[in-house]
């Protein structure tokens, strides 16, 4: 989970992975509390005055930098770790009391909350650990139910919380549609980029072999733009050098290993580059464009007929893609939200139409459908992609469905909208290349 550095630096340690020790130490150096962390002595109670408090403190995080509340920790109204106070077990308001409460009084949700608790050896008394993202859907607002019944936006000021004026709320809805709209821009750009730099690998002359159009002449790309921005050094050779191979590292987790470089970095303005198949680039703000080549193969009984296009190829290749613009988008510290982009290049003009086949037998006739021009969208939400597979699959199913839609094929043939992977319908070459499945 991203989550401010400062955290980890002050705590030693990712939120994520506190021990007690690391409590103990936060109170022997007095940690002070901040915008991104409340220390707490006592639970919240089961009233609505309680509800209400779990439900401010932790939309004031996410509406600022995200951050960690720590219950059972006495900072003594000293602002800072003061001494251990665990706390007793309350009986049927645990961990999903909590997210019970988080999910009715917080509107719009906060996505990806944190919470764990901690055992303490006193007495079987225990600390809870709730983690907050950064938030790209905030602000988030606040109403409980009673005489008290209206929305408020808090926000964490310094070590306290304070409540948002019309004019600040107004501010905040227009900072969030103004960086949707920017998002939305900035993944038109990574895919344009992407296809000019694919472009001109594809189609440049390969000495004593002509152009690589007649061996790569189709190919599928996925550009993708976190919505909290990464930020990952590649102003130098050695940098983009380290980027390109910790990137192949992760590419290798994925269903397949069809992300895999198989050429040396490339220098790109703060960003790596690379070509062969798969080519793309990959932007130091967690933003990348990555295309792989597509099984084209002529139809053997009629050399006149509309060439095949294996569309379990496809689909296998775009749950790689996901997974591998993912992976990147998280390694750069990117959040929130990923934007995702999937389009057909062809480049050969006698390919103009093609027929969606599933099986190496699979001659349909009929004439060929156009390859689509316009590329397929969604959103999905990065940490969900990089923590489980099935979330990648449901994602690349999306793409796959509005690409094969616009080739009159009704629905992706492997994937499933659930995250599952149809092997059953997989020949053992594919089967073979599902490393990760």
């Amino acid at each position: 989970m991203a989550l401010p550095a400062r955290l980890t630096a002050a705590l030693g340690r990712h939120p994520d992975d506190l021990t007690e020790d690391d409590l103990r130490r936060a109170v022997d150096n007095q940690i002070p509390e901040g915008v991104d962390l409340d220390w707490k002595k006592d639970f919240y109670l089961g009233s609505d005055a309680g509800k209400k408090e779990l439900a401010k403190d932790v939309s004031a995080m996410a509406n600022t930098v995200g951050g960690l509340l720590v219950i059972g920790i006495d900072e003594g109204n000293k602002g800072h770790a003061h001494a251990l106070a665990p706390v007793e077990p309350e009986p049927r308001r645990g961990e999903e009391w909590i997210r019970s409460v988080l999910a009715d009084c917080v509107q719009p949700v906060v996505p990806n909350v944190g919470v764990r608790s901690l055992k303490s050896p006193d007495e079987g008394k225990i600390y809870w650990i709730i983690t907050v993202p950064p938030s790209t859907q905030m602000p988030h607002a606040v109403a409980v139910s009673g005489n008290d019944y209206h929305f408020r936006v808090h926000v964490r000021h310094g070590t306290t919380t304070r409540t948002l004026a019309e004019s600040e709320i107004a501010q905040r809805y227009r900072d969030r549609f103004h960086a949707a709209t920017t998002d939305t821009g900035h993944l038109h750009d990574t895919a344009a980029a992407g296809a000019r730099h694919l472009t001109t690998f594809v189609t440049s002359e390969v000495p004593a072999a002509g152009s690589r159009v007649s061996w790569y002449p189709v190919w599928i790309s996925v550009s993708a733009v976190p919505a909290v921005r990464g930020n990952y050094p590649l102003t130098n050779q050695k940098e983009r050098e380290a980027a390109l191979q910790r990137f192949t590292e992760l590419a290798l987790r994925g269903v397949t290993d069809g992300m895999k470089p198989d050429h040396h970095a490339l220098v790109g303005r703060r960003q790596v580059r690379f070509e062969g198949s798969p080519t793309g680039h990959l932007h130091q703000d967690g933003s990348s464009f990555t295309a792989r080549s597509l099984h084209i193969q002529k139809d053997p009984y009629d050399t006149e007929a509309p060439s095949k296009l294996d569309q379990r190829g496809l689909e296998l290749q775009l749950v790689t893609q996901v997974q591998a613009a993912a992976a990147w988008a998280a390694e750069t510290g990117g959040a929130g939200d990923i934007m995702l982009s999937a389009a057909l290049h062809c480049f050969d003009d006698d390919l103009a139409s093609l027929r969606v086949v599933t099986s190496e037998d699979d001659f349909q006739r009929g004439p060929g459908q156009p390859i689509p021009t316009m590329p397929a969208q969604t959103t999905a939400n990065l940490q969900a992609l990089v923590a489980n597979k099935h979330e990648a699959v449901s994602a690349a199913y999306v793409l796959a469905a509005d690409l094969l839609a616009d080739m009159s094929v009704h629905q992706p043939y492997v994937l499933t909208p659930e995250g599952h992977i149809q092997t059953d319908r997989l020949n053992n070459d594919y089967r073979s290349q599902l490393t990760g499945w």
